[in-house]
């Protein structure tokens, strides 16, 4: 288990030991309540303690409430789950030595490969306008200044591709594929996609997501899908 430093961390795993209370969904509580209930080879319950403290924001914490539930899910036989833990974990540590051996550890046990570039090309390139379109604000703010002798009309073209950019960024973000690891089988014309899958995903209006690179009629529910970023 990944236990990191500080004080305020050591005080809440020492109060909630003393105490037996639950975790309450505070991350360093769910920290301290996740390795004592590990420590009484407690492994579900620990499990649902890193989970119940897990946000998705991407923290170096979340890293470790991850990477812990991706062990207990590990040890559990569980490997779609773990699967889906580890690569929340690796969010927050890219380069993570021990994530990176347990990632492949889990991929030869379910037979799979990482996920494919295109979405995560598609994701790339939202991050990038929305930066530019924020460059370009700036660009068109300065040129409003009185020192800069510019037509009023560059500076208005400046903003509106500025604004153009700053949409698109957050249009494709909003609606672009999301990277998902199958926590359960979805029925699919032809076959069936198993646990352990990793894909991207469109969310459908009727309710349940479409795996991309699939038949249009492949359709997954909502329980099967486990999102990278939640």
């Amino acid at each position: 288990m990944r236990i990191p430093g500080g004080s305020g961390i050591l005080v809440a795993g020492l109060l909630l030991a003393l105490a037996g209370l639950p975790a309450g969904g505070d991350p360093e509580a769910a920290l301290a309540e996740g390795n004592r209930r590990f420590q009484r080879d407690e492994v579900d319950a620990a499990l649902e303690a890193y989970a119940g403290g897990y946000s998705g924001e991407g923290s170096a914490l979340d890293g470790v409430l991850a990477y812990n539930a991706g062990t207990c899910a590990l040890r559990l036989g569980r490997l779609a789950e773990a699967l889906l833990w580890y690569r929340r974990s690796e969010i927050a540590n890219p380069g993570d030595p021990w994530l990176r051996d347990n990632l492949a550890l889990v991929r030869r046990a379910l037979g799979e490969t990482p996920a494919d570039p295109p979405g995560r090309l598609w994701r790339g390139a939202a991050r990038w306008l929305t930066a530019a379109g924020v460059a370009l604000a700036w660009v068109a703010l300065a040129l409003l200044l009185p020192r800069h002798r510019v037509r009023l009309g560059m500076a208005a073209a400046v903003g509106l591709l500025a604004c153009s950019a700053f949409a698109a960024g957050v249009l494709l973000d909003a609606r672009g594929p999301r990277a998902a690891v199958l926590v359960g089988a979805c029925s699919a014309p032809g076959g069936g996609l198993p646990a352990g899958r990793e894909v991207w995903v469109h969310i459908v209006e009727s309710g349940g997501w479409r795996v991309l690179g699939q038949s249009r009629e492949t359709r997954c529910p909502r329980a099967a899908i486990g999102l990278v970023e939640p």
